[in-house]
């Protein structure tokens, strides 16, 4: 009987356990693997520590002092608590943000909705939020979004077919815009909106003028390499330093 079931106790080359093996072998090569218990066992004393210390000074001050000295202990712990969760967070803003970056060698070569695409992000990094295309007629599409202080945003593209690609000419050029980029029908704005045209070249003196005449802001090839590189949309086009808090979440 013992020569019948040791095999089925052993894992002999080939078996499911070889195969998890190498499976984890993969994982490992490829960083996917996910952390060792020891890598993870200080963060969880830490979060242990930071359960149980709490409890047990609020148990001994109610034991010791009463029912309000463990409330004034529980107020000074849930302050700072929310002080350390605003501090971890506003890290992982600025991470975030820092990560968001791009070159115009990217901007050359991306085609009309990679462009599009490349100035969503970054109006989301600066904290823009419900960023969305919206199409205009034909293949004409603007962005649109929300500011912090309920600030209506209206962003149209163009580009020049010398700009169009490294080489030139190789991807299609955005139409020009002979008017402010337009906002989605029933929208109610609350402060001014702001209407923004994003150029990969350069802009012309009458374009300039015409943008001076109907209150619409212009991002040309420089100030668009400043805004891909981190700079704040906001910042950029001094809009005021209190509509700007990129740390916020």
């Amino acid at each position: 009987m013992s020569d019948v079931w040791w095999p089925l106790r052993r894992s002999p080359e080939g078996t499911r356990r070889n195969w998890r093996r190498d499976q984890e072998l993969q994982l490992r090569l490829r960083g996917e693997y996910g952390p060792e218990w020891w890598q993870i066992l200080p963060d969880f004393t830490l979060l242990l520590l930071g359960i149980a210390v709490p409890l047990f000074t609020l148990g001994w001050l109610w034991a010791r002092l009463g029912w309000w000295a463990a409330l004034l202990g529980a107020v000074v712990f849930a302050y700072a608590a929310r002080a350390v969760v605003l501090r971890r967070r506003r890290a992982v803003t600025r991470k975030r943000r820092q990560s968001v970056r791009f070159t115009l060698d990217q901007v050359d070569a991306a085609d009309d909705r990679g462009f599009r695409t490349i100035a969503g992000r970054l109006l989301l990094r600066d904290g823009w939020t419900r960023v969305r295309g919206v199409r205009i007629s034909g293949s004409v599409v603007h962005l649109v979004g929300n500011g912090r202080d309920g600030r209506q945003l209206g962003l149209a593209f163009e580009r020049g077919i010398e700009q169009a690609g490294p080489e030139g000419g190789g991807r299609a050029a955005l139409r020009p815009v002979s008017a402010a980029p337009l906002l989605p029908d029933g929208v109610e704005t609350g402060p001014r909106p702001l209407f923004v045209v994003v150029s990969s070249g350069s802009f012309a003196r009458e374009r300039v003028l015409w943008a001076a005449r109907t209150d619409v802001r212009l991002v040309d090839r420089m100030m668009l390499q400043r805004w891909a590189a981190g700079e704040d949309l906001a910042v950029l086009l001094d809009l005021g330093l209190d509509d700007v808090r990129p740390d916020a979440s």
